[in-house]
């Protein structure tokens, strides 16, 4: 692997751990000089609730996966590199992925909707890190890193909306089979789906993922009591001891960390274009650490042959496949953290 790029990456990685960010946060008064006009809802803001929005006593199992650099900037090309009056270039910042199972409180901090009450998820998250580049004089230059989350599978209804409406998170709908402590983060992953695509194909329940702990030796566990402690111990332990404050280009602690999403909408009178289509950035943001510790063992992650969710391939995850269609990989490393953090109002950095 690439020292400088395994750096970067796990430097970044130390910010999505956290889901900490700084910055990027829309004031009341840029939202006003836009002059949109007021969102209609019932008055009781189900299923979407204003934001920013709380994630409250989140367990967050983390793994490290491996990826094909050459399917991520297909992905980023895809999804974010959409026209020449885009104002970055996004690219993926090292040959990883992360697998986030997060089961967490989700409450609303607008004044209204937080006086309605409080809803749980259980979501299953991929994240690639990128690096937003600004053109200048036909050079592209490092500007910020951001993640960009191409699935979420969430067992929530009122969260898909919500996220895909704010935001624009590609989130739908999961079943899980899972411990009670995330500590143990074994699980299944049950989504709407179809073993081929043909005319005749039933979209239906079906399995896409397991992942399982096939070795259960004895590494030592690292505990931490606090974030910075946290953060500094998972990088150590994915960077081999190097300090990255340092070796790396970004320090979490002190750069801004944004999510960017593809945030759009079908046209009515011609659903294969977009009514609306903009690239978004928001940030998120620790409020409350109360515990994390490393994982030992193995975890092996096995994909269920559905051609409707292709997802193997298409991050270029470094699977074995056996007689049945199944694909299979090993995480590179586990982490499991208790906090609480929000995720703050977004910006819109260019719209088409």
């Amino acid at each position: 692997m690439d020292k400088l790029s395994r750096r970067r990456f796990m430097t970044l990685a130390g910010g999505a751990l956290s889901v900490a960010a700084a910055g990027c946060t829309v004031s009341p008064a840029s939202i006003q000089q836009r002059k949109l006009p007021a969102y209609i809802d019932d008055g009781l803001g189900w299923p979407v609730l204003r934001g920013p929005y709380l994630q409250r006593q989140a367990q967050l199992a983390v793994f490290l996966l491996q990826a094909e650099t050459g399917a991520l900037k297909t992905m980023c090309d895809r999804y974010l590199n959409l026209a020449a009056s885009t104002p970055f270039d996004y690219a993926p910042l090292a040959p990883y992925v992360l697998l986030m199972l997060a089961d967490m409180d989700i409450v609303s901090l607008d004044a209204r909707d937080s006086a309605l009450g409080w809803t749980r998820e259980v979501e299953l998250s991929f994240w690639v890190p990128t690096v937003a580049r600004v053109k200048s004089g036909g050079v592209l230059l490092p500007d910020h890193p951001a993640w960009f989350l191409p699935w979420l599978f969430v067992d929530n209804p009122n969260a898909i909306a919500t996220g895909r409406e704010v935001y624009g998170f590609a989130k739908t709908l999961g079943k899980f089979q899972k411990h009670a402590d995330m500590r143990q983060p074994e699980f299944a992953l049950e989504v709407w789906g179809a073993e081929r695509l043909d005319a005749g194909a039933e979209h239906k329940p079906r399995r896409l993922l397991e992942v399982r702990q096939t070795d259960a030796s004895a590494d030592r566990v690292e505990s931490w009591t606090s974030w910075p402690d946290a953060r500094a111990a998972l990088l150590r332990m994915l960077l081999g001891g190097q300090d990255p404050a340092q070796e790396s280009l970004f320090d979490p602690a002190t750069v801004e960390m944004p999510l960017v999403f593809l945030k759009q909408f079908p046209d009515a009178a011609d659903t294969r274009r977009a009514c609306y289509q903009a690239l978004i950035e928001a940030p998120a943001r620790v409020q409350r650490f109360e515990a994390g510790q490393s994982l030992p063992g193995t975890y092996q992650f096995v994909f269920d042959a559905l051609e409707s969710h292709p997802i193997s391939r298409l991050l270029g995850l470094p699977t074995s496949q056996d007689s049945s269609g199944r694909q299979t990989l090993y995480a590179l490393a586990a982490a499991w953290l208790s906090l609480d953090f929000t995720l703050e109002h977004g910006v819109e950095v260019w719209r088409a």
